[in-house]
C-alpha cells in the first residue's frame, strides 16, 4: 500500500441506517441523499460522544482520515439493519484503522439510551456519538437507510450508496479504489464476476484442489497429497499445486520431493510467498538455519503485514536459541492475525 498516498487523502465515510421517511420500507439506493450531490461541500454539525459526553465539531474532522456511520433504530426494521450495518462496519474497522483511517458511528434520530445500548450491544463495541438536533440528516437530505457517502480531502462529496447485504464489501472497495489501491474495474470484477464456462479437465482438478486445501487446512498432509498429485496429472504445471505439494512433502519430512517440487513451482512463480517460506523452511530442514532466518527477514522488507512469516521466522529464532527475538515474531504474527479477524468467528 502506498503510505504517502494514505496520508494526502482525506475522507469521510458515511453508512445511514433507515427506511424511507414515514413509510417503514426499506430500499436501496445508488445516491441516497437529497440535499447534497457529488462535488458538494459536507455541512457542518456538532457530536457528542455517547460515553464520554465530549463535543466535537464534524468540520474539525475535514483533513483527517476518518469513516463515518450514522444510523436509527425508532422502528424494527431499523433497528434491525442498524444492527447489520453496525456488525458490518465492526468488521471492517481492523481494515479501516490499518490504513490510518479513524471510525465513528453516529445515531443521528435521537434513539433512547436503552435502545441505543441494545443496538450497540448486538453489534458489537463502537465508538458512538450523537447528533441530537438531527444536523447532519437533515442538511443531507436523507431519505434512505442505511447508505454511505465518501468525503474527499477537499471536504466535498465523492461517492454514495444505499444499503445493501454485502454492505461490508462494498465498503471495503470503496476504499480501496479512494486510496488508489485499486482500480474502479478492479473492484466491479471482484464484486461481479463474469462466470466463465470451464471445461471439464479444469472443473476435476479445481475439485482435486480444494479438497487438498481442505485436507491441509486440516492437518492431514497425507490425505491432500494424492489430491494436488491428481491436479498435476491434468495441468502438469500449475504452479500453485506443484508449491502447494512441496510445502506438504516437507510437512512429511521428504526433503527431496519437497525441493523438486518447489523449485519448479517457484520457477513458474517466483514471487510465490508461500513457496519461499517453505523455501526457508527447506533450507532449515537441510541444517542451513541461519540462512533460513536471512532469507524470511529479506522477505519481511516486502511482506511485513504477513502473519505466517512472522510465525515461522519466530520458530527458526526459537531454534537458534534467540528467545527474545522469537517472542518478538512471535507477537507481531499475533497482532496481525488479530487485526484481520482471524482469532475468533465473527
Amino acid at each position: 500500500m502506498n503510505v504517502y498516498r494514505i496520508k494526502s487523502v482525506v475522507w469521510v465515510l458515511v453508512a445511514v441506517v433507515a427506511c424511507v421517511a414515514g413509510s417503514g420500507i426499506s430500499v436501496a439506493s445508488s445516491f441516497p441523499f437529497r440535499a447534497v450531490e457529488l462535488g458538494d461541500t459536507v455541512p457542518d454539525a456538532t457530536l457528542t460522544d455517547y460515553k464520554s459526553q465530549a463535543s466535537i465539531s464534524f468540520a474539525a474532522l475535514k483533513g483527517k482520515p476518518v469513516a463515518v456511520l450514522f444510523w436509527g433504530a425508532d422502528i424494527d426494521a431499523k433497528k434491525r439493519r442498524s444492527i447489520e450495518a453496525l456488525s458490518a462496519f465492526k468488521k471492517l474497522l481492523p481494515f479501516l484503522r490499518e490504513r490510518n483511517v479513524s471510525v465513528m458511528t453516529i445515531n443521528a434520530q435521537g434513539d433512547s439510551s436503552a435502545v441505543m445500548d441494545e443496538v450497540v450491544g448486538q453489534a458489537g463495541d463502537v465508538p458512538v456519538y450523537v447528533d441530537s438536533a438531527q444536523t447532519l440528516y437533515g442538511q443531507l437530505g436523507i431519505y434512505v437507510m442505511p447508505a454511505f457517502l465518501l468525503i474527499g480531502p477537499d471536504g466535498k462529496v465523492a461517492a454514495g450508496m444505499g444499503y445493501t447485504h454485502d454492505l461490508g464489501d462494498q465498503l471495503r472497495a470503496e476504499v480501496e479504489v479512494l486510496l488508489g489501491e485499486k482500480t474502479r474495474e478492479q473492484v466491479e470484477l471482484e464484486l461481479h464476476p463474469v462466470v466463465v464456462e470451464k471445461s471439464p479437465e479444469e472443473e476435476n482438478a479445481n475439485r482435486h484442489r480444494n479438497m487438498g486445501m481442505v485436507m491441509a487446512r486440516r492437518g492431514i498432509p497425507e490425505s491432500a497429497i494424492p489430491e494436488f498429485e491428481a491436479v498435476l496429472k491434468l495441468f502438469p504445471e500449475d504452479a500453485p499445486s506443484l508449491i502447494e505439494l512441496g510445502c506438504l512433502y516437507l510437512e512429511t519430512g521428504q526433503i527431496e520431493k519437497a525441493g523438486q517440487f518447489l523449485d519448479k513451482g517457484l520457477a513458474l512463480a517466483p514471487d510465490s510467498l508461500s513457496g519461499l517460506i517453505c523455501q526457508a523452511r527447506l533450507m532449515d530442514g537441510r541444517g542451513e538455519t541461519k540462512e533460513a532466518v536471512d532469507e524470511l527477514r529479506g522477505l519481511l522488507l516486502r511482506n511485513s503485514r504477513d502473519p505466517h512469516l512472522h510465525y515461522v521466522l519466530g520458530t527458526l529464532l526459537e531454534k537458534m536459541g534467540q528467545l527474545d527475538k522469537a517472542v518478538v515474531e512471535y507477537r507481531k504474527g499475533y497482532e496481525l492475525l488479530e487485526r484481520k479477524g482471524m482469532l475468533h468467528d465473527e
